[in-house]
């Protein structure tokens, strides 16, 4: 079993927040839990498009589980630079 992990640091568009994941865990779905690490500021994740008027909201130090596609890519963005989100994968 393979797990992938890492931080990533968003800003004002939108960022891929696992960009390097596309075709591992063998073109399966996979759980991605993220958390995003600021206390002070919220951000929001959807998909390339997401905008903080459109995005669901990930509030301060939430975090959240999703089963994602091997071809989807998550995005998320913050109303600051430097914003730090973790994240974690493992096959489902």
């Amino acid at each position: 079993m393979a797990f992938y992990h890492g931080v990533t640091s968003v800003g004002t568009v939108p960022t891929p927040v696992d960009g390097t994941l596309i075709g591992f865990h063998g073109g399966n779905p996979y759980k991605m839990h993220i958390k995003n690490n600021d206390n002070t500021t919220e951000c929001y994740i959807g998909g390339s498009n997401v905008t903080t008027s459109t995005g669901y909201l990930l509030s301060k130090l939430e975090a959240l589980d999703l089963v994602v596609s091997p071809t989807d890519i998550l995005y998320c963005i913050s109303t600051k630079n430097g914003h730090n989100i973790s994240w974690l994968t493992e096959p489902v």
